[in-house]
């Protein structure tokens, strides 16, 4: 976000006059906060969506967005989401192999007709329709059956994810963390960071703590950097907070975190 000579906000892309706290321009539809994404490596915004909750947008991919510009990531949400996408990539080729598949099912029920009517019925005639159609139809089914197995991934990802980014935040934070001010830092519905702070709770990240101006909150147990992990340590940490996620949600965070208002911040 630049700033003109006299002091106003201007969208870091158009150059349009912001209003104070704006999180997307009001012209351009630019978002103002913008980070490397961890899929494309392109610096851009990020725009709500209602299964990945944020998504790049330049590639497309899912991303947690944080609006605060000194936490530090761990990386270990990296591996989250790359799998995340992968699984929606995956379900989209599924499925659209099974409409394919469908089609041709289609196309040969039509050409079988016709063939009926044109040809008197024999059994080499049903002999060769079930042979040809079968394996089609039996193909359709498997892969809408394999497009929804990778749907089935998607959610369970993005929640560990968004646990780790969550954890990375209450770890730096100088005060008791409370889900107000969570829920500025990752732009969600302030319910969604409450359970997201009872996740944190559970797992020994943080502890109910009260301030000196006598609010309520959450203290991190241990207040450390979040030093970036290399890389195979990254992936074994996001599989035990993928684990985590999965087995403490009873109700998958996408459920409650899939319409967000991008503009709560």
């Amino acid at each position: 976000m630049s700033q003109a000579s006299s002091g106003a906000a201007r969208c870091r892309v158009c150059a349009a006059a912001l209003a104070p706290g704006s999180a997307r321009c009001p012209q351009c539809g630019a978002d103002q906060g913008a980070e490397a994404c961890p899929h494309c490596g392109g610096v851009a915004g990020v725009s709500a969506h209602a299964e990945l909750r944020f998504r790049c947008d330049v590639c497309g991919g899912p991303r947690v967005p944080v609006t605060d510009a000194r936490v530090e990531r761990s990386g270990r949400e990296v591996p989250l989401l790359q799998k995340a996408r992968a699984a929606a990539s995956a379900r989209s080729v599924w499925r659209a192999a099974g409409i394919a598949a469908s089609a041709l099912f289609g196309f040969e029920v039509l050409l079988f007709a016709v063939l009926l009517l044109v040809l008197s019925a024999s059994f080499g005639l049903f002999a060769a329709g079930i042979l040809t159609m079968a394996p089609v139809a039996l193909f359709a089914l498997w892969a809408f059956r394999r497009a929804r197995s990778r749907g089935q991934d998607i959610a369970p990802a993005l929640d560990a994810a968004w646990v780790s980014v969550a954890s990375d935040v209450a770890r730096q934070t100088e005060r008791p963390l409370t889900a107000s001010g969570l829920a500025s830092t990752l732009r969600i519905g302030e319910s969604q960071a409450e359970e997201l702070l009872a996740l944190l709770e559970v797992n020994d990240v943080v502890r109910g703590a009260v301030s000196p101006a006598g609010e309520f909150g959450y203290a991190p147990k241990l207040r450390v950097g979040a030093a970036p992990a290399g890389e195979a340590e990254a992936h074994a940490l996001a599989a035990e907070e993928e684990a985590f996620a999965a087995g403490r949600a009873a109700e998958p965070l996408a459920q409650r975190t899939a319409h967000v208002d991008p503009t709560k911040r």
